[in-house]
């Protein structure tokens, strides 16, 4: 039976990619040509190597930065950026994040989450950049600060299981008993089901399957309001 219900920060409690092309678009020469859907998606893909990369102490934020918005520039043939410029997008991403809101009907979901299960929150991401989303978004509403942990305060990021481990403990429940929801399939569905939790996939971009596939969630949404309906289902019976 599910006893807690975890979720993921960035693209899954709201949307991601409008501040990430508003910062962006302006710095990028030829902006008509880039993909920007794909740049987004392509973009996410590296933070769990990226945030590795920082943690072992071989990049520094900086470059970071510049790696990683240069990798995902390449993906389609753009010419790629300097320290500046990395850094300057950076800045107006960071800056279009403080105006983030919670995707339509999560707000009327957690209401009614919170009286029957045990909630809690799993992110990427250095501590002090993710909790000022939390709290932008007001999750502290429906999450106590003790059940949400950052890849930066464990020294793990997913897709990692041992990051979900630490939720178990933290929950005082079995991996049988949690079930996360995340929007990419590499670092949520996969971390997820590795540690032996049940996944649900926000699949609101339309991404695919990497690897062929190999972790099957137990549900897949298309939208917020499909959320909205799986999530309210979840207090309906005893176990999904």
């Amino acid at each position: 039976m599910i006893k807690a219900v975890v979720f993921d920060v960035d693209d899954t409690l709201y949307d991601q990619k409008a501040p990430f092309v508003a910062a962006l678009e302006p710095l990028v020469t030829n902006s008509e040509t880039l993909d920007f859907t794909q740049a987004f998606q392509d973009y996410r893909c590296q933070s769990a190597s990226a945030y590795d990369q920082v943690a072992s102490g071989r990049w520094s934020h900086e470059e970071m930065a510049v790696n990683r918005l240069n990798a995902t520039l390449q993906k389609q043939d753009v010419a790629p950026v300097d320290s500046a410029t990395a850094l300057a997008f950076e800045q107006a991403y960071a800056a279009g994040l403080q105006e983030i809101k919670l995707f339509p009907g999560l707000a009327t979901a957690l209401d009614q989450l919170k009286d029957q299960f045990k909630l809690g929150i799993i992110t990427n991401g250095k501590t002090q950049h993710q909790l000022a989303k939390v709290m932008q978004l007001e999750m502290h509403r429906w999450i106590d600060r003790d059940n949400i942990i950052t890849s930066e305060e464990a020294g793990l990021a997913k897709p990692d299981p041992q990051i979900f481990t630490m939720m178990n403990h933290r929950l005082n429940l079995r991996a049988t008993e949690v079930a996360y929801v995340g929007d990419c399939y590499g670092m949520d569905v996969k971390g997820a089901k590795q540690a032996g939790w049940h996944a649900f996939w926000f699949n609101h971009r339309n991404a695919e399957m990497t690897d062929g596939g190999s972790w099957i969630p137990d549900q897949t949404v298309g939208d917020s309001l499909e959320l909205q309906d799986l999530l309210l289902a979840l207090s309906a019976v005893p176990e999904l």
